[in-house]
C-alpha cells in the first residue's frame, strides 16, 4: 500500500506522510483556527468543506505536515471516537506571519499555547460554535461581524465595578465577557457582550454577574471604551430550564432588557438573527435578535 492511499493513524505523525501543496482554502483553515484558538472539525467543516470526508482527508495532511495540532477530548465510555480538535502548529505560525505580513515572532503563538486542560477547550469550542453561528447567518443576511474581540484580548485588558453585598461589603467584581462583537447591518450597528453559559455558576455567582453589567453601562466606562451606549448582553445557555433559571436570577439582581437568551439547540445559523428564538428578561415573549424589515 502506497503512502498515497494508507489509512494515517489519528494520534500520531507518519515518517513519510502524503504529499501536500497549500490551496487558498488550506491557507483560510490555518488562519481560522489561529483566529479561533481551537476548532474541532465540524466547525471547520461548516466554515469551509463541503462534506465530512473532504474535511478530513484535508484536516489530516495538514496535521500530519505540521501546520495544525490535532488533539481530543475525554468521552464517555461506550461513545464512540470524539471529534478531532485542532490548534496551530509550528509551520501553521510560519503561515499567520506569512499571510499577515508580521514577523514570526509577533504571532501570538507558542507550542505551550495547545497544552490547555479539557475545561478550558470545552468553553472556547463552545463560544467558537456560538461566534461561527453569528458569521454564517451574517453572510447568509448580507451583513458584517465588524468586529470580534476574545475573552483573552478582554481580559488582559479587563475592568473592574465595585458592588455592594447583602452585608454591606463592598466587592470588586471584573467585567470580562466571554465575546464583545459588532454586527454591521448597512444602515446601523448592533454591539454586544456574549456569555456562553454551560450551567456551572451559582444563580448568586450569575446575580453579581448581571449587576456588574449593570454597574460598568450606568458608569459611562462601556460607552467611554467601546464607543456607543448600545449593547445588549447575549446569553447561550445548555437548554430551556436553565435559560428560565437564569432569566429569573437576572431579573431578581435587577437586570432588564439589556440581558437576552437563548440555547445551544436554538443558535443556529438559520435561525441566530430573525428567528425568535431569544428571551429577553422582564419579558415574557420570544423575540428575533434582529427585527425584519
Amino acid at each position: 500500500m502506497t503512502v498515497e492511499k494508507m489509512a494515517l493513524p489519528r494520534h500520531k505523525r507518519v515518517e513519510n506522510p502524503p504529499r501536500i501543496q497549500l490551496t487558498e482554502r488550506d491557507v483560510q483553515v490555518i488562519l481560522a483556527v489561529y483566529d479561533y484558538r481551537a476548532l474541532q472539525r465540524d466547525q471547520i467543516e461548516r466554515l469551509f468543506f463541503p462534506s465530512k470526508n473532504t474535511a478530513n482527508d484535508r484536516l489530516s495532511r495538514l496535521y500530519q505536515h505540521r501546520f495544525l495540532e490535532r488533539r481530543w477530548l475525554k468521552i464517555a465510555y461506550g461513545e464512540g471516537m470524539g471529534q478531532a480538535i485542532y490548534l496551530l502548529a509550528e509551520r501553521g505560525a510560519d503561515v499567520v506571519a506569512e499571510q499577515l505580513g508580521i514577523d514570526r515572532g509577533a504571532v501570538d503563538w507558542k507550542e505551550g499555547r495547545n497544552k490547555v486542560g479539557s475545561p478550558f477547550l470545552e468553553h472556547a469550542l463552545m463560544v467558537n460554535d456560538v461566534r461561527i453561528a453569528f458569521n454564517l447567518a451574517a453572510q447568509q443576511a448580507g451583513y458584517t461581524i465588524d468586529k470580534w474581540i476574545k475573552e483573552d484580548e478582554l481580559k488582559a485588558a479587563k475592568e473592574y465595578v465595585y458592588l455592594t453585598t447583602a452585608s454591606g461589603a463592598r466587592r470588586k467584581v471584573a467585567v470580562i465577557p466571554d465575546a464583545y462583537f459588532v454586527l454591521n447591518l448597512g444602515d446601523k450597528r448592533a454591539h454586544f457582550f456574549l456569555e456562553v453559559d454551560r450551567a456551572t455558576e451559582a444563580n448568586k455567582r450569575w446575580g453579581f454577574k448581571v449587576q456588574a453589567y449593570k454597574a460598568y453601562t450606568e458608569s459611562g466606562r462601556y460607552t467611554e471604551r467601546y464607543g456607543t451606549r448600545s449593547l445588549r448582553v447575549l446569553t447561550v445557555t445548555t437548554g430551556e430550564k436553565r435559560l428560565v433559571n437564569l432569566k429569573r436570577a437576572t431579573e431578581e439582581a435587577g437586570g432588564g432588557q439589556m440581558f437576552w437568551f437563548s440555547t445551544f439547540e436554538e443558535a443556529k445559523p438559520d435561525k441566530i438573527l430573525r428567528t425568535p428564538i431569544w428571551r429577553v428578561a422582564t419579558r415574557d415573549d420570544h423575540l428575533g435578535l434582529i427585527e425584519r424589515s
